[in-house]
C-alpha cells in the first residue's frame, strides 16, 4: 500500500473521540426529552411574560421554568465541548485552518450564552423572593429579575446559539472530504444548521415575535425542521465518532485537504 496515498487515525486521541460520540448521543436524548417536556409544559400555559409570573413559575415547578429559559440549550452547550474537540482533531486532516476557526467560533459561541443563560439565576431569585418578608426585599428582588429578562433580549445572548450552529455549518462542510463520516452527515448538518440560522431573525431571535402568518410558519417549519436535523445529525457523528474511537491505527483512504 502506497503510503503517501494514506493517512492514520491518531489512536492517541481514541479516548477523546469516544466522549466526544457519547456527548454526541446524549445531546441527541436530551433534545427529545427537552422537546417534550417544552411542548407539554406550553400546552398547560405558555411561558411567563413578566418577573411575577417567572417566581410564580419557579414555585410551582422549577424544572418548566428552567426549560422555558433554556436549560437544554445549556446542557447542549456544554455537552459541544468535547463534541468540537472531537470534530477538530478529526476534521483537521481535511483543512486545519477551517477546522480551528469552526472551533473558535464554537467556543465562543457557547461561552457567550453560558455568561447570558439567566435559568438558574431566576430559580435563586425565585427562592429568594418566596423566602422575602418585607416589601422592600420584594421590590429589590423584583428588580433583579427584570434585569435578567432584560439581559435575555440583547444581542449578546441571541448570538452564542448562532456562532454554533455556523460553526456546525463549516464542520459538516468538511465532513464531506473526511471518509470517516460520509455525505450523509455533511448534507444533514448543512441542511439543518442552515434551517436553524434561517430561524434566527424569524422566531423571536432577533425580533419579540414572527410579524406576519407567513414568517410564523417560516418560523416553525425553519426551527423545528432544523431542530429534527440537529437530532439526526448528532446520531450520525456520534456513531461515527465512536468508531474512530475503536480504530486501531487503522489507515484511511486519503482526503482531499485545503488550508
Amino acid at each position: 500500500m502506497d503510503k503517501s496515498n494514506v493517512e492514520t487515525v491518531d489512536t492517541t486521541w481514541k479516548g477523546v473521540y469516544r466522549l466526544g460520540g457519547a456527548a454526541a448521543l446524549l445531546s441527541a436524548v436530551m433534545w427529545l426529552i427537552a422537546s417534550s417536556t417544552y411542548v407539554i409544559a406550553y400546552r398547560a400555559g405558555p411561558p411567563p411574560t413578566n418577573i411575577l409570573e417567572w417566581f410564580a413559575q419557579f414555585q410551582s415547578n422549577w424544572f418548566v421554568g428552567l426549560i422555558f429559559l433554556g436549560f437544554a440549550d445549556i446542557v447542549f452547550m456544554i455537552l459541544a465541548v468535547p463534541i468540537s474537540l472531537a470534530l477538530y482533531i478529526a476534521l483537521q486532516q481535511v483543512s486545519k485552518a477551517w477546522s480551528l476557526i469552526a472551533t473558535a467560533l464554537a467556543f465562543v459561541g457557547l461561552t457567550d450564552y453560558l455568561a447570558t443563560n439567566a435559568a438558574f439565576s431566576m430559580l435563586t431569585l425565585s427562592n429568594q423572593y418566596a423566602a422575602a418578608t418585607t416589601e422592600a426585599q420584594k421590590s429589590l428582588l423584583q428588580a433583579a429579575g427584570q434585569g435578567l429578562i432584560a439581559s435575555t433580549q440583547g444581542t449578546s445572548y441571541y448570538m452564542g446559539l448562532p456562532l454554533v450552529w455556523l460553526a456546525s455549518i463549516i464542520l459538516s462542510v468538511l465532513m464531506w472530504r473526511h471518509k470517516g463520516f460520509g455525505k450523509a452527515s455533511a448534507y444533514v448538518g448543512i441542511l439543518g444548521y442552515a434551517l436553524l440560522l434561517i430561524a434566527v431573525p424569524l422566531a423571536g431571535y432577533a425580533t419579540t415575535d414572527p410579524a406576519t402568518a407567513v414568517e410564523t410558519v417560516l418560523a416553525y417549519i425553519s426551527y423545528l425542521g432544523g431542530g429534527v436535523l440537529w437530532v439526526i445529525w448528532w446520531i450520525l457523528i456520534g456513531l461515527k465518532l465512536l468508531k474512530l474511537g475503536r480504530i486501531e491505527g487503522k489507515m484511511l483512504p486519503q482526503q482531499s485537504r485545503s488550508g
